[in-house]
């Protein structure tokens, strides 16, 4: 397995932004946000802000 199909198969589900669906490193999330025990990964202040409005909506 080459890397880029390692980083592929090592991501997890939650790896994605729920607002924009934008793959994003853990480690270089905007923020990570709790929601129901969930944690979820956004990448930026707008997607924040949309997910704080309504968490019910991205919340999966």
């Amino acid at each position: 397995m080459n890397k880029a199909a390692s980083a592929v198969a090592g991501r997890k589900r939650d790896d994605k932004d729920p607002v924009c669906g934008k793959h994003i490193n853990r480690n270089k999330a905007h923020i990570v946000v709790e929601h129901e025990g969930r944690q979820y990964l956004l990448c930026c202040p707008l997607c924040q802000a949309e997910f704080e409005r309504d968490p019910a909506k991205y919340a999966h």
